[in-house]
Formats: structure tokens, C-alpha cells, sequence
């Protein structure tokens, strides 16, 4: 007998060991999966990005373009007095002067500027704008996605975590009787086969609690592989108790619908653009001379602008209003949809709440009886009133009682964390 429960002890002190290293609750998880989500951070990225993008369009439109320029052409003449000139004699061999003029020395500063652009700058901010809102949104959707996930994950940890709580403690309760039943047995007070019959029992108790352990190992791999956190050590879960939100007027699912659309009006405007009359001004000053003979006298400047004005291409402006259309009928289409995979999500875990609500009245009523009959067949067993069979089925049928009710309070809070992520 004290074999058997130093052996025991082992397994149980085994068993419990890793529970005993740290304490993590739900938004612990949560927290760490915001931090080291690589899908965030990139989403996050964008938002700078698309941030930028103002200020790329202040440099094109709004602020002057001043650059360096400078041009060698090396035009020789032969058969004539001088090799490079932009007045060869009748007999030089070389391209026709009217054409290189000589040659080109040139070093110019040049300035140029675009004016009345302010439509051009206001559809690329707007362009801008929206989609740092649409790269807003998928952080915003991916938070949310990942606050599920996590929420799911834990939730199965947890359940994982009470069966195997709930093994643990059969086999505690087990082998204190499987010690009395012995000592009963040794003086002949039990039957050698009521014995077996519990040991075996416990062993299957023993084993399932082992079970539950190497399940549990692997559900909070899992969760902390969400979370972003590099540990392999089992802890203790808090419980969780979810809030079921309130409906509210307006999904958050709609709005990217909303920002879509006006993307596709935005890309039109963009595209619009070239429609706009164009005018530059540019200025430039330096060198500009066609041989070397007095160029220290070549230094001047010149200013002035260019206008375009398109006039016809094929009516490309009738044909990508007519593609915008049908993709704004596309986001219309798709936006019904969604409206109505919401609300059939929202009614069917709204129903699944309820379902489980009733489902753990009734078995909390059950379980209460269960331990009024626990603590009498207990009286019962050591009596001889009650058969090891009978004592033996009674537990099992309240094993299966506690493990419906773990899996109905899990499955509760799935449901009730379902409803919250539609109901978004």
C-alpha cells in the first residue's frame, strides 16, 4: 500500500508541477499578440508609407524642379583650317554645320515649375488620404481577426487545462479509496475483485490525466505561437468570462465597402488629370555656346513656358467611367452579401448562446445532485451497501457530467466570443 501511493504521489506531483510556474489571463495573450503580430506591424508600415505619399506629391506639384545640366559635343572638320568651327570652308569633310552647329559647350541651372495643378494635387492628396484609411482598416480587421483567434485558442487551452485538472483530481479521489478498499481487502472485509476493479479505474484515470497533459502542452504551443511568445512551459489559465456586446447600428465590416468605392471614384479623378490643361514655367542661366572663340561671353539666361491641352485619345475618359461603374456595381453586390452572412452569423451564435445557457442549468442542477450522491455512496460502499460496480459507474457517469459541462462552458464561450466578432 505505501508503494502504491509513493508511486503516486510521483505521478501526481508529475502531473501538477507544470501548472505551477506562472499564471496568464486572457488579455496578457492579447496583449503580446498585438505587440508581435508581424501582420500589424507591416499594416502599420503602410500607414507611414501611404503618409509619404503627401509629401511626394507636394515635391512633383508644388515645389519648384532645379537641376544641373552640362553637354560636350565634339563635331571635327577635316580638310579644312580648323578642326572644330561652326564656319568650315567649301572643301571641309564633316556633318553639315546647319545641323551641329559646330559643336556645344553648355552648363545650365534650370528651373521649372508647374502651375495650375491645385485639381491634380487635390485628387493625388485625396488618393492619399484614402488609402492610408483603407491600410487603417486592415489593421483595424486584423487586430480584430487576431482578437478572435487568440480568444479561440485560449478558450481551448483553458478546456484542455480543466479536463486535465479534472483527471487529475479522479485519480487523487480514486487512489485514497483504492487505499481504504485495499486495507478492507487484507482483512476480508472487500472481495479481491472489487479491488481490481478500482485499481483498474485508476489507472484509467492515471492514463487520461496523462492524455489531457500532452493536450494541453500542445494547445498553449499553439496559443503562444499567436501571441508571439517564445516558451514551451505550461501554465495556469485564468478562467474567462466573456461580455456578450450590444448590437450596434453600424458594422465596422461596411466600411471598407464605403472606402472601396471611393478609391474607384478617386482612381477616376487621377486618371482625369491628363485631361487638365498643362503649363510650365521653366527658367535656366549658364553656359550655352557653339565653339570656344569668345565663350567667356556666352553666359546668359532664358526663360519661358509650355501649355498642352489634350484634344482627343480615343474616348478614354467614356471608357474607364464605364470600368469604374461596374466595379462600384461589383463592391455594391459583395456589400449585400456580407450584410447578409453577418446578420445569419449573428442569429445562429445568438442561438448557440442560448442553447448553452439552458444546457449548463441543467447540468449545474445535475451536478448537484451527483454530490449529494457522492457523499452517500461513499457511506454506502464502505458499508457494503453498494456494489463496486455501481460505485464504479456512478463515477464515470459524473466524469462524463463534469467533462459535458467543461465542454458546454467552452463551447458558451466560443459562442459567445462568434457573436462579438460579427457583431463588430
Amino acid at each position: 500500500m505505501q508503494g502504491n501511493k509513493f508511486l503516486y504521489l510521483l505521478f501526481l506531483s508529475f502531473l501538477l508541477c507544470p501548472l505551477l510556474t506562472a499564471q496568464n489571463n486572457l488579455q496578457y495573450y492579447l496583449n503580446s499578440a498585438f505587440r508581435n503580430n508581424p501582420t500589424l506591424k507591416e499594416s502599420q508600415n503602410n500607414i507611414s508609407v501611404k503618409k509619404l505619399d503627401k509629401s511626394l506629391t507636394e515635391a512633383q506639384y508644388v515645389l519648384p524642379q532645379i537641376s544641373l545640366t552640362a553637354n560636350y559635343l565634339f563635331v571635327p572638320y577635316f580638310n579644312n583650317d580648323k578642326i572644330v568651327t561652326a564656319n568650315p570652308g567649301p572643301n571641309a569633310i564633316g556633318y553639315d554645320a546647319s545641323v551641329t552647329n559646330g559643336g556645344l559647350y553648355s552648363a545650365q541651372v534650370n528651373v521649372t515649375k508647374n502651375i495650375f495643378n491645385g485639381g491634380v494635387i487635390d485628387a493625388f492628396n485625396n488618393q492619399a488620404d484614402l488609402q492610408i484609411k483603407s491600410n487603417e482598416f486592415n489593421f483595424d480587421l486584423s487586430k480584430h481577426n487576431l482578437e478572435k483567434d487568440v480568444t479561440d485558442q485560449y478558450i481551448i487551452c483553458w478546456q484542455a487545462q480543466q479536463l486535465y485538472i479534472l483527471s487529475a483530481a479522479t485519480a487523487d479521489t480514486l487512489i485514497q479509496q483504492l487505499n481504504i478498499t485495499k486495507n478492507l481487502m487484507m482483512k476480508g472485509l472487500v472481495k479481491q475483485s472489487d479491488y481490481l476493479l478500482l485499481k483498474i479505474e485508476f489507472e484509467t484515470q492515471q492514463l487520461a490525466a496523462l492524455q489531457s497533459l500532452a493536450s494541453l502542452r500542445s494547445s498553449i504551443y499553439q496559443l503562444n505561437v499567436l501571441a508571439g511568445i517564445q516558451d514551451s512551459s505550461i501554465v495556469t489559465l485564468d478562467n474567462l468570462n466573456l461580455n456578450k456586446t450590444s448590437i450596434s447600428g453600424f458594422s465596422k465590416f461596411f466600411s471598407q465597402y464605403e472606402n472601396d468605392s471611393l478609391l474607384i471614384l478617386n482612381q477616376q479623378d487621377v486618371f482625369e488629370t491628363k485631361y487638365y490643361p498643362q503649363l510650365n514655367l521653366f527658367f535656366n542661366a549658364g553656359l550655352n555656346a557653339v565653339e570656344l572663340n569668345d565663350i567667356q561671353r556666352k553666359f546668359g539666361l532664358s526663360a519661358g513656358f509650355n501649355f498642352s491641352i489634350p484634344i482627343y485619345d480615343g474616348s478614354q475618359k467614356s471608357i474607364t467611367r464605364q470600368q469604374s461603374q461596374i466595379n462600384l456595381n461589383s463592391i455594391v453586390s459583395n456589400k449585400k452579401n456580407q450584410e447578409i452572412l453577418i446578420k445569419n452569423k449573428i442569429t445562429e451564435s445568438s442561438s448557440q448562446i442560448d442553447f448553452y445557457i439552458n444546457s449548463l442549468q441543467s447540468i449545474t442542477s445535475q451536478l448537484g445532485d451527483y454530490n449529494k450522491i457522492m457523499i452517500l455512496m461513499n457511506s454506502e460502499l464502505m458499508h457494503g451497501q453498494l456494489s463496486m460496480v455501481d460505485y464504479i459507474t456512478i463515477i464515470k457517469n459524473y466524469l462524463d457530467l463534469k467533462k459535458n459541462e467543461i465542454s458546454s462552458s467552452a463551447a458558451y464561450q466560443q459562442a459567445l466570443n462568434q457573436f462579438n466578432y460579427w457583431n463588430w
